[in-house]
């Protein structure tokens, strides 16, 4: 896709990344230092709502006028509890055993800015539903030592081998659920293709 604007991704996850090539745009990545930290009276979507405008606001003030910004931010929710990054393996390790034999809800928030626009920031939200099997300890243990998930919301990777063993079920948009709701970033974008 050609876009009249230049497009610059707020973000350092190669995911999200892999997602732009795979839709054949050009673009630029700007790791952002954000605080996630969220109010605490906020459901999952108005979190997933939140953190992506903080990296939004944040890149805001990076951009010129002919670019076209985007950040997201991914949640895992169960039971009204957030499931953030894990800092360590035992919290890790506790995420999942909790996320084991239940389904959960995955919200991914994101945001386009267009500095030139008013509003400048536009922003939408995804719900996913993802059900677990039954996660035995030793695989848990395998997966952690593994892959490492620690930059990821509730410490696992759907496409990765914890995701293609023990999840039974999906109800929604899977790339939501990896990082990035590629079909709404099209319908935002769908304005600048030239």
């Amino acid at each position: 896709m050609n876009l009249s604007k230049k497009l610059v991704l707020g973000s350092q996850s190669p995911r999200r990344a892999q997602f732009l090539k795979d839709l054949e745009l050009d673009f630029r990545t700007l790791p952002l230092d954000v605080d996630e930290t969220a109010p605490s009276e906020l459901n999952a979507i108005e979190t997933a709502i939140f953190v992506s405008e903080l990296k939004a606001n944040a890149l805001l003030p990076l951009l010129a006028a002919d670019e076209l910004g985007i950040t997201s931010d991914t949640e895992v929710w169960l039971e009204n509890r957030r499931y953030g990054k894990a800092s360590n393996y035992e919290e890790a390790f506790d995420m999942i055993q909790s996320l084991s034999g239940k389904t959960h809800v995955v919200v991914s928030g994101l945001s386009v800015i267009d500095p030139s626009a008013n509003p400048a920031i536009q922003s939408t939200s995804s719900v996913v539903e993802v059900t677990f099997n039954h996660i035995p300890e030793w695989a848990i243990n395998h997966y952690i030592n593994t892959y490492s998930p620690f930059d990821k919301a509730g410490a696992y990777g759907i496409q990765e081998w914890i995701g293609q063993g023990f999840i039974s079920e999906i109800k929604g948009n899977y790339n939501s659920v990896v990082g990035l709701d590629t079909a709404a970033l099209v319908s935002f974008l769908t304005p600048y293709i030239k």
